[in-house]
């Protein structure tokens, strides 16, 4: 058994344990926790760290399959440019290659990440994640505006499921790119595929394009689809809200992402219409691509929990999570560490359906531990010089 402590474990489970001790087995499984209260001792092969340790880490939206356009694309184009970069990166055939994906999943290791929600358009991830410890939830992303070859594009997405479920396992799941990127008879196919799914994932009001091209067939996102020349007859015309409860499984786990310009009302609405929604952020991903941050205020007002994720190593300079605490952090510094905390662990655990073992620091579950140094304790804060160590 391997004993850490620090000044303070914040366990998500109850209080900060000040000078408290977690002992894990070999295979990571929390076997002790010892509280002093206040009548500290010492315990042999103890392992003091200045700081405080958290549970690890929930990346809940990435797409591994980017990492090769790291540094590569420009920034602050909004959604419309983003999505034009990786369109003709991707026909001219590039793709991630071995060193680009053993890279990025280093990183989100050392990082101190336990659990990652992966966006996969292909099987290019498949082969790395079998030799992993990190715990996957592949969403097979099915997108396509040409109603005619709806048939066609869910016939590749199915196909794509079967490979993930015989060599990855039960944790793969269909789900929808975005609001306008899917005909409305794709929607309709892939509706009665994911009703009984128990996670959906999709990218939502990433930018005030999406309602544009919905509603009016006007924006960046229009002038793309015009520019490529592909029809948008059989595009859905209502607002985004209103897509989303007609062709998304209602009770599922929802994973709305992004939510850069989600207003209070319709945020509203998703909470009344989707009991089990959460409230992805990724707030690294909307500086690059949009320049702006959701008002992250206004949606914990909402009531819907909020998790984090990091996009991609195309708009994120890293698929750390501990990183778009520290962003939110500085930009919102009237949100309580406990709560980014939350935010990163146990919610996301809850977003995956892992909540059993993965989230918070409690016996019998095998969770990660990271240290966060240094900590600014007087204010309960992290501070710009704040680092992540992964210990377990």
């Amino acid at each position: 058994m391997r004993r850490v402590s620090a000044n303070y474990i914040y366990t998500n489970a109850g209080e900060p344990i000040r000078n408290g001790v977690v002992g894990v087995d070999d295979n990571g499984t929390i076997v002790e926790i010892i509280d002093h209260k206040g009548q500290e001792k010492e315990y042999a092969h103890t392992e003091f760290r200045n700081g405080i340790i958290v549970p690890g880490f929930v990346n809940c939206h990435c797409h591994l399959e980017l990492s090769h356009l790291k540094n590569r694309l420009s920034k602050n184009l909004g959604l419309a440019g983003f999505v034009n970069q990786i369109r003709n990166h991707r026909l001219s055939g590039e793709a991630i290659d071995d060193t680009d994906l053993a890279d990025a999943m280093e990183s989100i290791i050392k990082d101190g990440t336990v659990a990652v929600a992966d966006i996969c358009n292909t099987t290019d991830s498949f082969f790395a994640k079998q030799c992993s410890k990190i715990h996957f939830v592949n969403l097979i992303e099915v997108l396509g505006l040409e109603g005619e070859k709806a048939q066609w594009i869910m016939d590749k997405a199915l196909a794509t499921k079967l490979i993930a479920d015989e060599t990855l396992g039960t944790n793969s799941y269909l789900t929808p790119h975005s609001v306008y990127s899917l005909s409305t008879p794709l929607l309709e196919m892939l509706s009665k595929e994911i009703a009984t799914n128990s996670i959906v994932s999709i990218h939502f009001a990433e930018s005030p394009e999406e309602e544009k091209f919905t509603l009016q067939r006007a924006g960046g996102i229009a002038e793309n689809y015009a520019s490529w020349s592909l029809s948008t007859h059989d595009a859905p015309t209502e607002n985004p809200v209103e897509i989303v409860k007609k062709h998304l499984p209602r009770w599922a786990n929802i994973l709305f992402v992004h939510n850069t310009y989600l207003g209070a009302p319709q945020a509203d609405e998703l909470a009344r219409h989707f009991p089990n929604a959460y409230l992805v952020l990724c707030p690294a991903s909307n500086i690059f691509i949009e320049n702006t941050l959701p008002d992250i205020p206004m949606l914990m007002g909402t009531g819907m929990p909020i998790a984090l994720g990091t996009d991609s190593l195309a708009s994120s300079p890293s698929l750390s999570v501990f990183d778009q605490m520290r962003i939110i952090s500085s930009r919102f510094p009237s949100i309580a560490f406990t709560e980014l905390l939350k935010w990163g662990t146990i919610n996301g655990a809850k977003a995956i359906a892992q909540d059993h073992r993965l989230g918070t620091v409690e016996l019998g579950k095998t969770p990660g531990l990271n240290l966060i140094s240094p900590f600014d304790f007087a204010n309960n804060r992290l501070l710009p010089t704040s680092r992540i160590t992964k210990l377990i």
